[in-house]
């Protein structure tokens, strides 16, 4: 046991059926780093390096949670990434169908194509948020794919604030190649400045509060709430009688997962032990 590096050929040499090379190589870095600290701080190195095992934890467990970083993409990211590539392929479609060639139609059709990308990436964000909280009452995630759903998240995010930022700049062009004005404060363009802040306000949570998924999944669902106001909300006059109930069903539905998303995971559950 004095011999470091011969202990740790051992180790490796019965680790080796577990787990491949690159995963061992990462374990021994860090066996090898615990031990040394432990010797450091007093502890002789038969006992050093027995702990860092012991605190490394047995192989079919190390095997079973790296298994787990292999596990495939959760259903709800796979159903929004293949919905956000239809939504982009028929978008696309439909905006080369209607252009025309003067330079501010270009613009306009930008605008529209970078603007309901962006706001449908916020709402499919918002419904990852929903399915996260609804499997929450069921069962736990494990700790790498509560990471996946957060990092596409986060990609998504990053996505729909370019463009629905880009597609804002765009649409203050075409207004002043129009209309002779950049910025009018009209309630189409402060929806657009609201869904802008909102996924920078989103990006910042996931900045700051990386190492709690729960909770930037939880507050992803608020975006449901600004972008159903900022797109259908100038527009409520003209859904007939049923279009401010239904909004007022979309802020309370939003609501009331995200308020279901910060309770303890224990007290959403049926016992079945009675």
């Amino acid at each position: 046991m004095h011999n470091l590096e011969k202990v740790i050929g051992e180790w490796r040499k019965s680790a080796a059926t577990n787990v491949n090379a690159e995963t061992l190589d990462e374990l021994e870095t860090h066996l090898r780093e615990t031990t040394e600290q432990l010797v450091g701080s007093g502890m002789n190195l038969p006992d050093a390096f027995r702990r860092a095992l012991a605190d490394l934890g047995n192989m079919p467990k190390i095997e079973s949670e790296f298994r787990k970083l292999d596990e495939p993409l959760w259903l709800p990211v796979k159903l929004a990434i293949g919905v956000t590539a239809l939504l982009a392929l028929i978008l696309a479609i439909f905006v080369i169908a209607r252009l025309d060639s003067s330079r501010s139609g270009l613009l306009l059709a930008a605008h529209i194509f970078t603007v309901t990308l962006g706001y449908t990436l916020t709402l499919l964000i918002g419904g990852l948020g929903i399915c996260f909280v609804s499997q929450r009452c069921l069962e736990d995630f494990s700790t790498s794919r509560l990471h996946s759903i957060a990092r596409v998240s986060l990609v998504l995010g990053s996505i729909a604030l370019f463009l629905t930022t880009l597609g804002v700049l765009m649409g203050m062009v075409w207004t002043k190649i129009e209309w002779g004005r950049y910025w009018a404060w009209d309630s189409k363009e402060i929806g657009g400045l609201s869904v802008v802040v909102w996924l920078a306000c989103y990006l910042v949570a996931h900045r700051f509060f990386k190492n709690s998924e729960r909770g930037v999944l939880g507050i992803s669902m608020l975006g449901n709430i600004v972008v159903s106001l900022a797109w259908f909300g100038p527009q409520v006059n003209g859904l007939h009688q049923y279009g401010m109930p239904l909004l007022t069903i979309v802020t309370l539905v939003n609501l009331a997962f995200f308020a279901i998303g910060f309770v303890p995971a224990g007290r959403l559950r049926i016992r079945s032990d009675g």
